[in-house]
């Protein structure tokens, strides 16, 4: 190489940022705090600052509003996000084949699902992938408002609201019907239900409907406009509890009410609600083979339950 062009190649590489830079601005990005990114890549909050700091010189722009409440993404920030990605998951794939690893599954991959689904259906078929891949680390997050896949909360989703934008792999996994149960004593104690329109007279059980939980989840005023509310929760597992209770009437999907002989269906044979399950993942990360795996693992795990989920239309 020329010298005069080795000169400038060298100033040139200077200024590209370290990836270990764009490592802790993608870790902030996702996490909100410089203080929990220090804690999830082990390094001292000040010195995830000072990164920060040395990237934004280094790039010439300001990628996070610095609040009290956190660090929120500029529109440089949110510019950098897709391109740092593409490098994180390049370096994966990279570590992965160079180590000869194509066959081996280890590493961490989270994964974000409704409560029930996390709890009752992923949860326990874990035990297997353990014994089957001792290196692969699940962390999952089940809970009633879904995880972001932008900010990488989880790198798998699986959703009742698929991603409308963006670079993701999404596939409708299945179709899911809710019926409509009680108490056996509330059944022989409240007036009788022979059709639909009689639900008028009676109390529900219900999600908490102030944005702690997924709008998907209004499905209660599909089945009555002006339903009478006995008991509200964010959690469809305290909403079982307490329709076991006794307290009213709800509506569950069949593997949150086949979780013990408490409840009876009020219309055994007719759905009343029907939901989509999606499930939804960045495309770049379905190239490294954990990712792939998980991904995979839970669509067989609809496949091996028909008499809980039907196939979608």
């Amino acid at each position: 190489m020329h010298p005069c062009c080795a000169l400038m190649h060298n100033r040139f590489m200077k200024q590209l940022p370290e990836w270990n830079d764009l490592r802790v601005f993608l870790m902030v990005a996702r996490l909100g705090t410089i203080s929990l990114a220090g804690e999830r890549l082990g390094i001292e909050h000040s010195t995830v600052s000072r990164r920060i700091d040395r990237l934004e010189e280094k790039l010439g722009a300001v990628l996070f509003d610095r609040r009290r409440s956190g660090y929120t993404l500029t529109d440089a920030g949110r510019r950098l996000i897709p391109n740092a990605e593409k490098m994180e998951a390049a370096l994966l794939e990279a570590v992965e084949q160079s180590l000869g690893q194509a066959e081996v599954i280890e590493g961490t991959v989270r994964v974000g699902t409704p409560e029930a689904f996390g709890i009752h259906v992923l949860a326990p078929s874990l035990a297997r992938l353990r014994e089957q891949h001792p290196g692969l680390h699940i962390e999952l997050m089940a809970q009633p408002q879904f995880p972001s896949l932008v900010t990488r909360e989880v790198e798998i989703l699986v959703t009742l609201e698929p991603p409308e934008a963006g670079r993701y792999k999404v596939a409708r996994l299945a179709q899911v019907d809710y019926f409509l149960y009680c108490s056996p004593s509330y059944r022989t104690t409240h007036p009788p239900i022979r059709e639909l329109g009689d639900v008028i007279h009676h109390e529900f059980v219900d999600y908490i409907h102030d944005g702690s939980v997924s709008d998907r989840y209004r499905i209660l005023q599909e089945l009555t406009p002006h339903p009478r509310r006995s008991f509200s929760a964010t959690s469809v597992l305290a909403q079982r509890t307490a329709a076991a209770a006794g307290l009213g009437l709800v509506l569950l999907t069949p593997y949150v009410a086949r979780q013990g002989n408490d409840l009876v269906c009020v219309f055994p044979d007719q759905p009343l609600m029907t939901r989509g399950l999606w499930i939804a993942a960045p495309e770049d990360l379905l190239k490294i083979r954990r990712y792939r795996f998980v991904w995979d693992h839970i669509r067989q795990l609809i496949e091996e339950h028909p008499d809980l989920f039907r196939r979608p239309s």
